[in-house]
């Protein structure tokens, strides 16, 4: 057997955001601020633009993902991936991370979950959650940080408008070349903004996190792309099929491996 400090490690956990360093849970100064400012309307955009992915059996998107770092000499690094998602309610979940050279898959049906490197041909099978947004909480209660959890999880508004203290409408604004709305939020744990798009389609364009408590990750930007709420998924998208000569790998101590 394989252990992952073979260097499988170095790309599939920063990927998974599965390795999370002491440094990265320090807890934000508490705030003595007890007024909540929250605009209606930005409520009813962010429930807006999350109702047709709630109400989607199945739905697949692209993520291009940023996430700003503190190296040891106090200089913020940016590192770059791409994740592309399917999704199948209430349960199954085919991810494929793309970064720093390397791509890494992972699939989720039935309480298993598949990490697989195809690169270095070695694997990781392991026990998660019996639903996605139990997997999720699982993961981000061990203190796992994955940049997209949120946007999987059947209940995306009421998580997000759960502990704000301010949120409101920027305004109409300019993305690029594309018309959207700003909404702005906070909250204990984070300030954090979303673009979205109106009209007969709604879809969340881009998410920018500002950590208040990850203090060694400060901040991460998702662009969203090709959002598809009625995706055709062959049946074996969801399930690892192990090539003959694959390895599997153990766990580093402290990423939530069973």
């Amino acid at each position: 057997m394989h252990s992952l400090r073979c260097g499988v490690a170095i790309f599939v956990f920063p990927l998974l955001g599965a390795v999370v360093s002491a440094q990265q849970k320090q807890t934000a100064p508490t705030s003595h601020a007890t007024t909540k400012d929250v605009d209606p309307l930005a409520l009813k955009v962010l429930r807006a633009v999350d109702q047709p992915i709630q109400q989607a059996q199945a739905f697949s998107f692209k993520a291009l993902i940023s996430e700003e770092q503190l190296a040891t000499d106090g200089q913020l690094i940016t590192f770059f991936h791409t994740v592309n998602v399917i999704v199948q309610r209430p349960d199954k979940l085919h991810l494929v991370f793309k970064g720093r050279g390397h791509e890494v898959y992972y699939y989720a049906s039935n309480g298993v979950g598949t990490i697989y490197a195809p690169d270095v041909n070695l694997y990781r099978t392991l026990r998660i959650g019996s639903t996605i947004d139990a997997t999720v909480a699982d993961l981000s209660a061990k203190g796992v940080d994955i940049p997209i959890a949120p946007f999987l999880r059947s209940d995306l508004y009421n998580l997000a408008s759960a502990n704000l203290t301010s949120g409101y409408v920027v305004g109409r604004v300019k993305l690029f070349d594309e018309d959207v709305h700003q909404l702005a939020f906070t909250a204990p744990d984070a300030d954090w903004q979303l673009w979205v798009v109106g009209g007969g389609a709604p879809r969340i364009v881009r998410a920018e996190i500002v950590s208040k408590k990850l203090q060694a990750k400060p901040r991460t930007t998702i662009q969203f792309l090709d959002w598809n709420l009625s995706p055709s998924i062959a049946a074996e998208t969801f399930n690892f099929r192990k090539p003959a000569d694959a390895q599997a790998i153990e766990m580093l101590p402290g990423t939530g491996g069973k």
